[in-house]
């Protein structure tokens, strides 16, 4: 991709709703078959609250099938660790260690909370190295909360993203689409889907269109421990930061009250 450089900023109407970073490995078999005690206590004081649960491994259509004829589905293990007012999620499973947060505020505050997880659970566990390295950001536009109901989305969304919005024949009918883009990166690949989706105001009790962005990047390769992880997460951030601004007007940027850092 050759995205332009856009200027860092954080926006004050921030449309994260979702932020995930995850880092797979080998299978280490001590994980799930002894209780994580050792790094549940090095993390519990950020992460009180523990759960373990069991998460099938595949497609739901092959496990509803597989459930007809047999009650002993295979399913994987999976420990949980979250913050006492749940936006903060820990999981460590036996070939990945990920975190999930619904609060987030900026890039070093993050990545800082991931690399603390990352030391102990090397410290404890000693994975030989690491086989694919992800960052994930879902950003949902939802008018309402940005004061523009009064905008069309061909305001907001460029062409070169969404010709559909262009399209005077069938602008007025979209209801909803979801597109996917498979990109190739300098340091791996993303996959970014985004398109008109229906949300619900709970509290109003009614149905709003919103356009979602999500952009999954992703380094599948034998990745040594150390320095070099952090590298392509930093790589992987400043490039979700020009998609991102690529992928929406200066009206919309202006919406959301960009402030420099």
């Amino acid at each position: 991709m050759k995205l332009p450089d856009y200027e860092r900023v954080i926006y004050e109407y921030n449309p994260l709703i979702e932020v995930i970073a995850q880092i797979r490995f080998p299978t280490i078999l001590k994980i799930t078959s002894q209780e994580p005690v050792d790094f549940q206590d090095s993390v519990r004081f950020e992460y009180p609250i523990f759960e373990a649960s069991r998460n099938l491994q595949i497609p739901v259509e092959l496990s509803n099938l597989l459930t007809q004829f047999s009650s002993n589905v295979p399913s994987e293990l999976t420990y949980q660790f979250k913050s006492e007012d749940l936006s903060w999620q820990l999981s460590v499973d036996k070939s990945s260690i990920t975190l999930v947060t619904n609060k987030y505020e900026k890039y070093e505050i993050f990545i800082e909370r991931f690399k603390s997880a990352i030391e102990i659970f090397e410290k404890i566990y000693n994975p030989s190295f690491y086989s694919r390295i992800g960052l994930r950001y879902r950003d949902l536009i939802i008018r309402s909360k940005l004061n523009i109901t009064n905008r069309t989305w061909v305001e907001l969304i460029p062409r070169h993203i969404a010709s559909e919005l262009y399209t005077p024949e069938i602008e007025e009918s979209i209801i909803n689409f979801i597109k996917n883009f498979q990109l190739r990166t300098e340091f791996g690949q993303v996959n970014f889907n985004h398109g008109l989706v229906q949300v619900r105001d709970i509290e109003k009790n009614i149905d709003e269109t919103a356009y979602l962005l999500d952009a999954d990047f992703f380094t599948e390769e034998k990745i040594e421990k150390g320095e070099s992880v952090w590298k392509i997460f930093e790589k992987s951030n400043r490039t979700a930061r020009n998609l991102f601004r690529w992928s929406i007007t200066e009206e919309l940027h202006s919406a959301m009250r960009p402030k420099n850092i």
